[in-house]
C-alpha cells in the first residue's frame, strides 16, 4: 500500500493499494472483466453461452453430446490455481532502502519481493521469489529508457514502480488441449489466450479516520479498513471526472480505459482545497523478455467505482513462460523540474513526503514496513 500527502496538509492522504494479481480470459474482451476470471467454472459458463449455445442448434446430437461432455470437463477440471493472488496475505522481503546517484540523476531505491504464500503455498509456490515491486523515488528529473523499446519522462518527486512477474503458470494452459477440442467440434472460439491484470484500489483518506479504522482493523481482522474509510468521492479518469460515491462493482461491468496514443494512461486524484494534486499513472506497453530480447506488449486497463474508492485493473496479455516488466509511477503534480537547486531541494524536503507502507497490512499489530522520504 502505496501512501502520499502534502505536508502541510497531512489530514488529505492519496492511496494506492496493491491488492493483488488476477488472472482472466480474453475470449470475449482484452481488458478486465470480473465475470471473467480465470477460473474452471467462470471459464465454461463463458463458452458455453458466447460459444456454445450460438452454434448448438447447427451440431448433430453426437456432436452436442461430445460438446456438452467438454465443456463439463473444463467445468470440473482440478490441478488448477485460484485466479486471484492476494499481495496482503503472501510474505515479501525488504531490499534497501538505499540513495542512489547517477551524474546529474538522483534517487531513493528499495524492491520488495514476494518471497511466500503460506496460506496458499501449494497453489501459489511458482509466485515465490518471482513477484518483484522495484521502487526508485527520484529527487531529479530524468528520462527513463526501457531497453531501448520506449522512454518516458519522470518528474521530482514523483515514485517510479517497476512490476515484474516471472514464470507465471497459466490455468488456461492446463484447460487449453480441451479447449482446443471444442474448436475440433465446431465451436468458434477465438485462439486468445488469458491476461494476468494488477489489481489497484485507489482511495482517499482523512487521518484521523485511519488511525480508527487501524483500531477496529486489530479487532476485526478487516484487510478493507482503508477503502471502507475512503473520502474520495471523484476521480479523473484520463481527464474526465468519474464519481466514485457509490460502489457499482456488484452490479456495472469495469470500463475500459481509452489511452489515445499518450504517454501514460492516468488517474488524477480531487484535488479540492489541497496544494498539490496526486496522480497514479502506467504506461500503456510493457517488456516481455527472456533475458536475451526485449519486445513491447499492449497493456489494457479497466475500471469501476466501488464505494468512495476506485478499482483499477491494470491488463497483461499471456506473456507465456517469460518475464514481464511493467512501469507504474505514482506522485504529486506541481513539482516543477526548472526551479532553482535550493528551492527544489525545499519542495521535496519540506512540501512533498511521500511514505511507502508495504510488506503487511497493520491488522492485529502485525509489523509494517515504512519508507518515508521527506
Amino acid at each position: 500500500m502505496f501512501l502520499w500527502w502534502y505536508t502541510n496538509d497531512p489530514n488529505n492522504i492519496n492511496v494506492a493499494k496493491f491488492k493483488g494479481l488476477v488472472e482472466y480470459s480474453t475470449f470475449e474482451k482484452p481488458y478486465f472483466l470480473w465475470r471473467c476470471q480465470a477460473e474452471n467454472w467462470r471459464i465454461r459458463e463463458r463458452l458455453h453461452t458466447r460459444f456454445y449455445v450460438p452454434k448448438q442448434h447447427m451440431l448433430g446430437g453426437m456432436m452436442k453430446s461430445r460438446a456438452m461432455e467438454k465443456l463439463w470437463k473444463i467445468g470440473n477440471f482440478t490441478g488448477l490455481h485460484a485466479s486471484y493472488l492476494p499481495f496482503s496475505s503472501s510474505k515479501w522481503r525488504l531490499d534497501g532502502p538505499e540513495n542512489v546517484t547517477r551524474g546529474d540523476v538522483k534517487y531513493l531505491s528499495f524492491n520488495f519481493t514476494l518471497v511466500d504464500v503460506p496460506g496458499r503455498r501449494e497453489q501459489f509456490q511458482f509466485a515465490e521469489d518471482n513477484i518483484i515491486i522495484r521502487c526508485r523515488f527520484y529527487y531529479t528529473p530524468t528520462t527513463e529508457d526501457v531497453y531501448g523499446e520506449y522512454a518516458y519522462t519522470v518528474d521530482t518527486g514523483e515514485l517510479k514502480i517497476d512490476l515484474i512477474i516471472k514464470h507465471w503458470e497459466w490455468n488456461i494452459d492446463k484447460l487449453e488441449p480441451t479447449i482446443q477440442e471444442l474448436r475440433d467440434i465446431g465451436l468458434d472460439i477465438p485462439k486468445s489466450k488469458a491476461s494476468l491484470a494488477l489489481w489497484v484500489n485507489l482511495a482517499s483518506i482523512n487521518m484521523t479516520k485511519l488511525e480508527v479504522a487501524e483500531e477496529d482493523a486489530e479487532s476485526t481482522a478487516d484487510l478493507d479498513f482503508t477503502e471502507r474509510t475512503s473520502t474520495a468521492q471523484n476521480m479523473y479518469v484520463e481527464g474526465d471526472k468519474v464519481s466514485v460515491v457509490q460502489d457499482r462493482a456488484e452490479i456495472d461491468e469495469e470500463i475500459p480505459l481509452r489511452n489515445q496514443l499518450k504517454e501514460h494512461f492516468k488517474v488524477r486524484f480531487e484535488k479540492g482545497n489541497t496544494t498539490f494534486e496526486g496522480f497514479f499513472k502506467f504506461v500503456p506497453q510493457a517488456i516481455v523478455t527472456d533475458g536475451i530480447t526485449y519486445n513491447t506488449t499492449d497493456v489494457t486497463a479497466s475500471y469501476i467505482s466501488a464505494g468512495a474508492h476506485m478499482r483499477l485493473f491494470i491488463g497483461y496479455p499471456y506473456f507465456g513462460n517469460y518475464t514481464l516488466e511493467h512501469d507504474p509511477s505514482l506522485g504529486a503534480e506541481g513539482v516543477s523540474p526548472w526551479l532553482p537547486t535550493n528551492l527544489l531541494l525545499i519542495l521535496v524536503g519540506v512540501t512533498v513526503l511521500i511514505a511507502v507502507a508495504v510488506a503487511a497490512v497493520k491488522v492485529r499489530k502485525k509489523t509494517v514496513n515504512i519508507i518515508s522520504v521527506q
